[in-house]
C-alpha cells in the first residue's frame, strides 16, 4: 500500500486535542459551595494549590504552543530543504 502524499511524513500534533484530552480547554463545571462561617486551614491549603496548578497549566499551555509552532516552522524548513534537494536532483 503506497503511502498517501497529501500527508508529510512523521506524526501529527495537534495542540488543541492534547490541550482539550487534558481538560485545560472546555468548559468549565461550577460546584456548589458549601455555607460556611470559619474556613479551615486545608481549604486555604487547597486553594492555594488550586492557583498554583493553574498558574502551572498556564505555563505548560504556552510551553505546549510554542513547541507546536517550532514543529511548524521546522517541516516548513525540511519542505524547503527537500525541494532543493529535488530540484538538485533534476540536473
Amino acid at each position: 500500500m503506497a503511502p498517501d502524499e497529501t500527508e508529510p511524513l512523521g506524526f501529527n500534533i495537534d495542540i488543541g486535542d492534547i490541550l482539550r484530552d487534558a481538560g485545560v480547554t472546555g468548559p468549565k463545571r461550577r460546584t456548589k459551595k458549601r455555607a460556611t462561617t470559619a474556613r479551615s486551614s486545608s481549604t486555604d491549603m487547597d486553594a492555594a494549590v488550586r492557583r498554583a496548578v493553574r498558574a502551572e497549566l498556564v505555563d505548560v499551555t504556552r510551553a505546549l504552543r510554542e513547541l507546536a509552532e517550532e514543529v511548524v516552522r521546522l517541516r516548513r524548513a525540511n519542505e524547503r530543504l527537500a525541494d532543493q534537494v529535488a530540484k538538485l536532483d533534476r540536473r
